[in-house]
């Protein structure tokens, strides 16, 4: 969700404080937001002309390749359309370099679809911060005494993910003992479905620790856990509307469409 945060803070941002908006102003805005992109274009549609000065535009087209949005992440391709966009002039230039939701004189709504590859995402994985992410979340959807035992007595070491394929995926990672140095295997096999466009849901799970089958009760809680940990409604409190359109996982890859709008000034 981090990535359609930095596209709409780029896109409030793409017009100058003379009122004048080109390609490369967009482009500057986005660059801006994100470590590096290996290919970034932008398109903008300003007919007629003279509507730019008065802080209204068409449509943004914003097509990506090799995009870091961290020095870690990397999004393997983007494209991004939006709908008619007006914003206030004076509230831009009041703002300078760190443009806010009030500038808009009506929502921006926009289209997105990126993709992500199998092997960028386990080189995000090996990331410190993503580690300590990801072991606050397991600790927090086992919950209970297997939640505090994870939490104390192990840590979340060399996590990677397989995208099968038909919506499955596979995550693998390792249970390290800090005191004796032990480490357990541990592995999960899911379907991944989106319920009504907000929700993440865990489909037919199977996980095991070492050899042994995780029961049932767990896997619920599990599932439970991450399916209220992934719904995209915690972002409307930033005035951020999210459906999600189209999740694919393939083998290797895994495609994401969803369509956003930000809000503009409240009434």
């Amino acid at each position: 969700m981090e990535l359609i945060t930095i596209l709409l803070s780029g896109i409030t941002a793409l017009f100058s404080l003379t009122g004048v908006v080109v390609d490369k102003n967009v482009e500057t805005a986005l660059l801006s937001q994100i470590d590096r992109a290996e290919q970034l274009q932008v398109r903008t549609d300003n007919a007629p002309p003279l509507q730019i000065i008065n802080g209204k535009i068409n449509k943004v087209r914003i097509a990506g390749r090799g995009l870091w949005v961290t020095k870690d992440l990397r999004i393997d391709t983007l494209e991004v359309e939006t709908d008619p966009i007006a914003v206030d002039l004076k509230a831009v230039q009041a703002d300078g370099q760190n443009p806010r939701s009030s500038s808009l004189q009506q929502p921006i709504q926009a289209a997105v679809k990126f993709k992500l590859n199998e092997g960028d995402i386990n080189n995000f994985l090996k990331s410190p911060d993503s580690i300590a992410r990801l072991q606050k979340m397991t600790t927090s959807t086992l919950g209970g005494a297997a939640a505090g035992s994870l939490n104390k007595d192990y840590q979340i070491t060399n996590p990677k993910v397989q995208f099968i394929g038909n919506n499955r995926l596979g995550i693998e990672a390792e249970l390290l003992d800090p005191a004796s140095g032990e480490k357990l295997p541990v592995s999960l096999e899911t379907g991944v479905s989106v319920v009504g466009g907000r929700k993440f849901q865990l489909v037919d799970p199977k996980a095991l620790v070492g050899k042994t089958p995780v029961p049932p009760f767990l896997l619920s809680g599990l599932t439970t856990g991450i399916g209220e940990q992934l719904n995209v409604d915690i972002l409307e409190g930033r005035g951020l509307f999210t459906r999600i359109l189209q999740f694919e996982v393939k083998p290797q890859e895994l495609e994401i469409a969803a369509f956003v709008r930000i809000s503009g000034r409240k009434e």
